[in-house]
């Protein structure tokens, strides 16, 4: 049974996910997640647990396992008219609710889904973000299906406080006689924000420590509530990121040193349930930006409101104004 106190229906339940959806397509993560931390917002301030969590978990939180392994597991599976073009960490909905331990609560963390495309499946290598805009249909991109691999290399950790709650509270909300407007709503906004942080942390990684080539990197799911997926980086916006034409920076040294980048492996005390660091955080972009003392080139914000949506998620971006 649908119950909420936020959208009058199902449809506008639904367009409003479809817009937040658009935001990540359009390479604005910042505006869609800010939009989802202020319904959440609201709903922390009714009471509602879940959505208190969620805000408690800032981007510079989530640490991605598995970076250092890209550069090798690309060689492994290239093939000389089959190159991997294409990179997708998906969020994979278990296929039951795993047995939580009760000393963490329900502590659990994200199954990722690491899928290598190439070419093959769509000209990934050339493709601009337009591209993949007037390509997408209701069941997503052209490319869904055609992976040439698929593992688990890439693991996430910070996002488990939050997310078994999450599944806790979509189980919660499934039965046809549920009708508590506050749960639903939290089950939601809190399931798009767990997509939403998802999708942050990969960009902040990829431009932080690099990927082992330009390639395109997207964020997917597998039959994971809200069935987001979006491209994080295409290769020019990665090459544009890095400039890889061999352009030299102030230290003389060529840009393409940054490219092979990895992250490091996480220290052998890492603490997930320790308490959250705080928000600021420096990209690798921003850094070498300091370190060329030069006035960056104007760019489109990331945390200004796009024009061209329509419906419910226009009056929240009024209300917030």
């Amino acid at each position: 049974m649908f119950a909420s106190n936020i959208f009058g229906n199902e449809d506008e339940l639904f367009a409003f996910l479809g817009d937040v959806e658009a935001l990540l397509r359009r390479g604005q993560p910042d505006v869609a997640a800010s939009i989802l931390e202020s319904q959440l917002g609201d709903l922390a301030e009714e009471g509602d647990e879940l959505a208190k969590l969620c805000l408690k978990v800032p981007v510079s939180a989530i640490r991605l396992v598995g970076w250092e392994q890209l550069a090798e597991k690309l060689k492994k599976f290239d093939r000389p008219d089959k190159r991997i073009t294409a990179l997708s960490v998906d969020i994979s909905a278990p296929f039951e609710m795993p047995l939580l331990e009760q000393k963490h609560g329900n502590f659990y963390e994200p199954d990722l889904d690491t899928v290598f495309y190439s070419d093959s499946a769509f000209p990934f290598s050339g493709a601009h973000r337009e591209d993949l805009l007037d390509c997408y249909t209701p069941k997503g991109g052209p490319w869904s299906g055609g992976f040439e691999h698929v593992d688990a290399t890439i693991a996430v950790r910070g996002m488990g406080g939050i997310y078994g709650e999450v599944l806790l509270a979509q189980r919660r909300c499934r039965p046809d006689d549920h009708n508590d407007p506050m749960e639903q709503d939290s089950a939601v906004l809190a399931s798009a924000f767990v997509a939403v942080r998802l999708h942050q942390a990969i960009k902040s990684t990829a431009e932080g420590r690099g990927m082992p080539r330009p390639m395109m990197l997207m964020v997917g799911n597998n039959e994971s509530f809200p069935y987001f997926d979006a491209a994080v980086l295409t290769r020019p916006e990665y090459e544009d990121l890095l400039d890889v034409e061999g352009e030299e920076d102030d230290c003389g040294a060529a840009d393409e040193m940054f490219a092979p980048l990895q992250i490091a492996p996480i220290p052998d005390d890492y603490d997930p349930f320790a308490s959250m660091p705080g928000e600021d955080q420096v990209s690798g972009a921003a850094l070498r930006k300091k370190l060329r003392e030069i006035a960056p080139e104007p760019e489109i914000a990331n945390d200004v409101a796009p024009t061209g949506f329509g419906g419910f998620i226009n009056k929240l971006l009024k209300r917030s104004a």
